[in-house]
């Protein structure tokens, strides 16, 4: 399974997805002009890890500065992307990074943590 990179562009965020080093990010701006058409590339490549039956820790880091509606229900299918592959053994813990002065971005991730009952910790930007 191969390496997942989108490099970020002015209205989407920098993604990464690495099987070898589980190194799973998501960073930057979210309000693609079709959001179910850009994060369908990453929940195909999570479906592809999933059948893979992944065990051990995985860490999915967030750090998003803006998320436009169509990418609030797009991040979700992802993160309950991540609840099947807790559900099937894996060890997943979000990190939910916001701004200090970011209220809106803290308290979605605090709904995701409410939908998916997934492990989030919340970290302060620097």
């Amino acid at each position: 399974m191969k390496r997942l990179e989108i490099p970020s562009a002015r209205n989407t965020p920098h993604i990464i997805l690495d099987i070898d080093s589980k190194e799973f990010l998501i960073e930057g701006k979210s309000f693609p002009e079709d959001s179910r058409e850009f994060y369908n590339t990453v929940i195909e490549w999570l479906d592809e890890f999933k059948a893979s039956k992944p065990i051990g820790s995985i860490k999915v880091c967030f750090n998003l500065f803006y998320l436009s509606s169509s990418s609030v229900i797009s991040v979700k299918q992802i993160l309950f992307k991540f609840v099947e592959l807790n559900n099937e053994g894996a060890t997943v813990v979000i990190e939910w990074s916001y701004d200090e002065d970011d209220d809106d971005i803290k308290k979605t991730g605090e709904e995701y943590q409410k939908l998916t009952n997934l492990n989030f910790e919340f970290k302060l930007n620097n």
